[in-house]
């Protein structure tokens, strides 16, 4: 799964929107706010790039997180294997794609009594560009949006520490995904070189 990522640096929002320049001459809309330095958690806002109207591409800030049906909680994570026959998602891969731009993500390995904190991050320091679905929030404000991460079973090395990872597309992919020419399939299949890094904090398993 993917529980939690890091915030995007100044100079890293700078290297995304070249990205998506040289990927797409057609930047409609660039309304980014800066984020917060430190961890992005579940209903916390964050950039975005979504496909827009007429083959654009927008850089946005979404929430993250669908709400539940029953207003209890949020669903951040969205599973590649049943995008296509989940009443929630199936539609957006019509209209709905984005992919969510991260430094590295984190996951939880529990060992005896606590939950070892452990950085993912691409082997050869390149950004994390994760696909995921966006919709406007069932009953938000105008133009409120919110968005979920697409996971996929994890490899090898990942899978030491969790058994699920985020979906993790090239930057040459971002467009493809965007306007519907990659499939639920095929990024389940994609690689992703990464290196893991343990972090010298651990929690008990008492406070999580």
């Amino acid at each position: 799964m993917c529980g939690r990522y890091s915030a995007l640096t100044e100079e890293e929002i700078i290297e995304i929107r070249e990205v998506i320049r040289e990927v797409s001459l057609r930047l409609a809309n660039d309304d980014w706010q800066l984020p917060t330095p430190g961890d992005v958690y579940p209903t916390h806002n964050a950039p975005v790039i979504t496909g827009g109207t007429n083959a654009t591409i927008n850089l946005e800030t979404l929430r993250w997180g669908f709400k539940k049906w029953d207003g209890k909680g949020v669903i951040i994570n969205a599973r590649s294997e049943t995008l296509k026959t989940k009443s929630t998602f199936a539609p957006l891969l019509v209209a709905g794609r984005c992919v969510v731009p991260a430094g590295e993500y984190y996951e939880w390995q529990a060992q005896g009594k606590q939950k070892v904190k452990h950085y993912i991050k691409d082997v050869k320091g390149n950004l994390l560009f994760m696909a995921g679905l966006y919709r406007n929030a069932p009953g938000g404000q105008p133009h409120e949006r919110e968005f979920v991460i697409i996971t996929k079973q994890a490899h090898d090395n990942v899978a030491e520490i969790h058994d699920r990872m985020p979906v993790i597309l090239r930057a040459n992919q971002i467009e493809d995904w965007l306007c519907g020419k990659l499939s639920p399939e095929e990024i389940s299949q994609l690689d992703f070189n990464a290196t893991v890094t343990q972090c010298e904090t651990s929690f008990s398993q008492m406070t999580l």
